[in-house]
């Protein structure tokens, strides 16, 4: 059995995980700009993060003490945020398992021929 397909899949949804947490991270910080991540199928059966950086603008605010009197907002969805760390943190869970028995079954095999 191969995990490096599993592995590679741990390391793409890791970045997935941390763009969202930087996101999350940066709710509240004026003007700045989400990104997002999917996840592709890469060259022998691999799996990686595409990450893209969103240029939509946030919602606008009046503030008498900028230049132009409106301050532009983060574009975060915290709900949106929120919501794709379910299947994330599960696609996570599911990698690993898929690691951890194909080592309990390499073990299996070894104490079995030994």
């Amino acid at each position: 059995m191969n995990i490096g397909t599993s592995l590679s899949a741990l390391n793409a949804f890791t970045s997935k995980m941390n763009v969202t947490a930087q996101n999350l991270a940066n709710v509240s910080t004026d003007g700045y700009k989400s990104s997002s991540v999917t996840i592709e199928s890469g060259q022998g059966q691999t799996v990686r993060a595409n990450v893209t950086k969103d240029n939509s603008s946030g919602p606008m605010i009046p503030d008498s003490s900028a230049e132009n009197g409106v301050r532009e907002m983060s574009n975060v969805d915290m709900v949106k945020e929120m919501l794709q760390l379910i299947p994330t943190q599960r696609a996570y869970d599911a990698n690993l398992k898929v690691i951890q028995t194909n080592l309990e079954m390499r073990g299996n095999l070894i104490n079995m021929t030994a």
